[in-house]
């Protein structure tokens, strides 16, 4: 009788070996990076029709391969008696060397993902985690989402300046990922000594679910801060009030200005982008850590904040926002509503004689709402008008709110210094 062939050396079908062959030019890719849900409409790939259809392709002919039949000869079964297939010994690469980290004469290895905490002398302890750790994804995921994410308060910073701004404010750091030891080094001394967990992960990884172009290589998760427990280094009798700007970069260049002047406190209204959005933190550069920010507040709740003998102003840019619903009767009495708010050239008005002063600034596409107009009315309030050339209708809420701004706090300046030089 004809032996049986080992099953591990039966030839092979040719069209199977071709898919084998051209497996390892796609086993090694991976995503370059993670889209929310709610953001893949917006980056998905859209069909773009051709001008002219080219002609299809007839379909091939399979190629023929002449296989050469191997020779069972030179293999030899353990026992030719039987059929038993044979046994393989795979041949395995050197193992790579895990990361060996020293503490008090006692190594302790881990591999490419490790979790981090910090002793009580202020040093650094890595327990040995599994590569490609389903908790990472997991806390990743979670801060993606837009839901999850309001709905627990947590915001994602990237980069060492702002981590280490909220650490200084007092935010409260839940984890920290990165991928160089030397950017961790960096944050170190203002990291809690408990409470929180420092996750190792490779650099492609971070780049892979980073909001940004070219990732620092450094995440931090806090949950967001009180606005009550946020203090302020300066207090200037200034109270920004932004309504409708739902541009993040104008927001985020905003904040920055309020916190250059030194501002006592910022309002948000609820037409507002949210004032924790990636791109605001952005461009902001730090100022919510040094801000009193008071987010998605309604008018009946800011009147209530206004003290009576504040002095209230508004940077006109010659918009106006009006409920839809209500155009007719908006319309009946907005003219009215403006002329009983007089309007002013900045450099015109003597900011010295008040005492607490609140400037509204709003966005470049929806303007002022008439909620603001209706506040400022009643509290004999002042429109700001910035005189401007060459037919340029506005300015930006950032670089309007910066120009009247520090003409408020040059004028207070002086103020301040000719009562020190009269006290001399």
């Amino acid at each position: 009788m004809a032996k049986l062939l080992p099953t591990a050396i039966r030839v092979a079908n040719p069209f199977n070996s071709q898919q084998v062959r051209w497996l390892p030019r796609w086993s090694h890719r991976r995503p370059l990076r993670i889209i929310p849900a709610e953001h893949y409409d917006k980056t998905k790939d859209t069909y773009i029709p051709r001008e002219k259809e080219e002609p299809v392709a007839e379909p091939q002919a399979p190629i023929k391969i002449n296989w050469k039949q191997p020779n069972y000869n030179s293999f030899k079964l353990k026992n030719e008696k039987t059929d038993k297939h044979l046994e393989y010994k795979l041949k395995t690469h050197k193992a790579v060397k895990p990361l060996t980290i020293s503490k008090n004469k006692e190594l302790k290895t881990s591999t490419d993902m490790l979790e981090a905490i910090i002793d009580k002398d202020g040093n650094f302890v890595y327990t040995k985690m599994k590569d490609n750790d389903t908790r990472i994804s997991a806390i990743l995921v979670e801060i993606k989402s837009k839901k999850e994410k309001e709905k627990k308060d947590l915001i994602l910073l990237e980069g060492k300046r702002l981590i280490k701004d909220a650490l200084i404010a007092g935010c409260k750091l839940e984890y920290i990922l990165f991928s160089r030891m030397q950017e961790l080094n960096y944050i170190k001394p203002f990291l809690p000594k408990l409470g929180a967990q420092l996750y190792k992960m490779p650099y492609r990884e971070i780049q892979m679910w980073s909001d940004l172009t070219t990732s620092p290589g450094l995440m931090g998760i806090f949950k967001i801060p009180d606005a009550n427990n946020v203090k302020s280094a300066a207090d200037f009798p200034l109270t920004i009030i932004c309504d409708n700007i739902r541009e993040p970069n104008n927001l985020g260049s905003v904040l920055r200005i309020c916190s250059g002047v030194g501002c006592k406190q910022v309002i948000l209204t609820k037409g507002c982008v949210n004032v924790w959005d990636t791109k605001v933190l952005r461009s902001a550069m730090g100022a919510h850590f040094k801000l009193n920010i008071e987010r998605k507040s309604n008018w009946l709740g800011i009147r209530s904040k206004i003290d009576s003998f504040s002095s209230i102003y508004i940077a006109d840019n010659h918009l106006v926002s009006i409920d839809p619903g209500d155009t007719m009767k908006t319309e009946n009495n907005l003219e009215e509503l403006l002329q009983a708010v007089p309007v002013l050239p900045y450099y015109s008005v003597d900011f010295r004689i008040d005492k607490h002063i609140v400037l509204v600034i709003g966005g470049e596409t929806e303007g002022i709402s008439k909620e603001s107009y209706e506040l400022a009315s009643d509290l004999k309030g002042v429109r700001l008008n910035i005189p401007l050339s060459n037919d340029i209708e506005s300015l930006n809420a950032g670089t309007a709110l910066g120009i009247i701004a520090f003409e408020i706090k040059r004028q207070l300046l002086m103020l301040q210094n000719q009562v020190e030089e009269s006290k001399v």
